[in-house]
């Protein structure tokens, strides 16, 4: 059972070096089932499991095609024993202990000293047991670790209902990747045929679920795992990061780099860093993804150091315009009209909120209405100012409702 020590090299690799901060973050008072993003989390099984405050764990892996189950533990202890005595004791007191021993006990030495690990395989009854018991202790002679198993019916249920979906077959996968793609796409994502849906309508409930289930039927292509990653930062979930950090870092997927690059931006469930915001947005923008070149742009622009920086930021807005973005026509537009961008130019900037405004973004029908209305260097056109804001004001745009109402 190889995935016992793996989880135990994570476990021990971040509490080296988090302090309290991983007692915080890892130390469970009940069972938990692993998800992508999570600690313990092991791409091809389904685990569930619960850490103790000396970093000794329990976990239960499931294997993807439902055929075996294993428990197994990591305890405090220097050498290896022979067998093993595992016990379960229910609520109301009553034990039942069984003695695991010979080719039937699995044992591994972790690479970090006072520490072993144990594990076997249980049969189908043995997991009821485990998931009605009170607690469930593993001795290994006079050392033993005993571990709560409060949480362990849903958490193993929940992994259950994820092998489940592993074993439905292509059919059952094709479900999931489309119900993931139609909650959490990207509507600019240039690696993707799916329609998208925009961040104020993502359902982050339906999304996550869908592309969970994705995940566990075992698509974890990088666009899904950049969808889960979008599905759990419209959550509020930090393991937006772990998993935007996988699609982008290791995936090298163009738009995870944007969606990395805002949580590093704006310091979401990370530290804020604009260093690390502006690289990965230039890799985003290297290999070709409009929204990257988009809020690299703006970046380059809004916090330009020196005219090399406007120019390069104006191109990279230019880029992503052209490349039929709508925020970048918007912002190019408007920016075109009040000299951020150098002298004004109406005429290109009404070439560009216009393409914005057809494409559907309410902001640009505003700026494009209030073009019209003259003293802008264009004709004045009552007739476009009202059909542009009116367009704005059915776009949800605030200002244009107001200036609806007034009129």
């Amino acid at each position: 059972m190889k995935h016992f020590t793996r989880a135990f090299y994570v476990v021990l690799a971040v509490c080296s070096t988090s302090g309290a901060v991983c007692a915080q973050e890892v130390v469970f008072k009940e069972w938990r089932y692993h998800q992508p993003g999570d600690l313990l989390y092991d791409e091809g099984v389904h685990t569930a499991g619960v850490i103790l405050e000396d970093y000794s764990f329990a976990i239960m892996v499931l294997d993807a095609e439902g055929k075996n189950t294993a428990i197994g533990a990591v305890i405090p202890e220097t050498a290896f024993e022979d067998s093993v005595k595992s016990t379960i004791t229910m609520t109301d007191g009553s034990a039942r202990t069984v003695t695991v021993s010979g080719n039937k006990l699995r044992r591994e030495q972790p690479k970090t000293d006072g520490m072993v690990s144990y594990s076997f395989f249980i049969s189908e009854e043995d997991v009821e047991l485990f998931q009605a018991a009170r607690d469930w202790t593993i001795q290994a002679g006079d050392q033993s670790a005993t571990f709560p198993l409060a949480g362990s019916r849903n958490a193993v249920d929940a992994a259950r209902a994820a092998q489940q979906i592993s074993a439905g077959g292509p059919e059952v996968r094709e479900k999931w990747i489309a119900a993931c793609d139609a909650a959490a796409a990207h509507p600019y994502d240039s690696e993707s045929d799916a329609p998208g849906v925009a961040w104020e309508d993502i359902d982050p409930d339906t999304a996550t679920t869908a592309c969970l289930n994705a995940y566990a039927a075992g698509d974890v292509s990088p666009r899904i795992r950049f969808e889960l990653g979008r599905a759990y930062d419209k959550a509020g979930d930090p393991r937006a990061v772990e998993i935007l950090g996988k699609a982008a870092q290791e995936d090298n997927y163009p738009i995870s780099f944007n969606g990395l690059a805002t949580l590093y931006w704006a310091g979401t469930y990370v530290q804020r860093d604009p260093a690390a915001a502006r690289d990965l947005l230039e890799q985003g923008a290297t290999l070709g993804d409009m929204v990257s070149s988009y809020s690299l742009g703006r970046m380059l622009v809004e916090h330009a150091n020196g005219d090399t920086d406007v120019d390069r930021g104006r191109a990279l807005l230019l880029d992503a315009a052209e490349a039929g973005y709508p925020p970048a026509q918007r912002i190019y537009g408007e920016w075109l009209v009040d000299g951020k961008l150098g002298e004004g130019d109406p005429q290109l900037a009404q070439t560009y909120l216009q393409k914005a405004a057809d494409n559907g973004d309410a902001d640009a029908a505003f700026a494009l209405a209030q073009l019209y209305i003259g003293g802008s260097g264009l004709a004045p056109d009552p007739v476009a100012y009202l059909k542009y804001l009116k367009l704005a004001a059915k776009g949800g745009n605030d200002d244009a409702i107001e200036a609806l109402t007034l009129d």
